[in-house]
């Protein structure tokens, strides 16, 4: 009598730990799977973020501005090398726009790649081409960029890219002429 006494005391905690086991896994899984959704949805909001950027580059600076948060910094970390501004507020990053995007008609960007970091924080990779109408060159430039979020808004924009690219553009004095804050001139 003991011996099924004690086999059906030990079924009862066999069958209590599995189900204990199998239900925390599932339990477990649901916020996997939840992160998961939240994870796709961010990075193709991302995705369209960037892809919307490059998009509205050959719109017009307005379009361009409607992508970002009121409080936006906008940030050229090599601009500096070139005498143009290398951190911008939302007003002085549209009228640096007017002049960069009316010497850049029609940009065509290509190999555009985004990664997720998480907490609103991506960055993206991008090619661009132009020819520059003042000099009728082509104009090749690499772009990464560490964009962040603030709902659904670009709050912070960080672009890298090279400064010798920007030789196709002129000299100094013609890069200053089409990038300088015309509100400051």
């Amino acid at each position: 009598m003991k011996t099924k006494t004690f086999n059906s005391i030990l079924a009862i905690i066999i069958a209590v730990f599995l189900t204990n086991m199998y239900s925390g896994q599932a339990q477990n899984k649901q916020p996997e799977t939840t992160s998961e959704a939240i994870s796709i949805y961010e990075e193709e909001e991302q995705e369209k973020i960037v892809q919307d950027l490059l998009e509205t580059f050959n719109l017009g600076a307005e379009n361009v501005l409607e992508l970002f948060d009121e409080e936006a910094i906008i940030e050229y970390p090599y601009a500096h090398s070139l005498g143009t501004p290398s951190s911008l507020n939302k007003t002085q990053y549209g009228n640096y726009l007017k002049g960069a995007l009316a010497n850049m008609p029609d940009i065509v960007f290509s190999q555009v790649k985004s990664y997720t970091t998480g907490n609103h924080i991506f960055w993206a990779e991008f090619h661009g081409e132009v020819i520059i109408p003042s000099t009728n060159k082509l104009y090749k430039q690499d772009y990464v960029a560490r964009i962040t979020l603030k709902k659904g808004k670009i709050i912070h924009y960080k672009e890298y890219w090279n400064p010798m690219a920007v030789s196709a553009m002129g000299g100094h004095k013609e890069v200053n002429k089409m990038f300088n804050d015309k509100s400051k001139q």
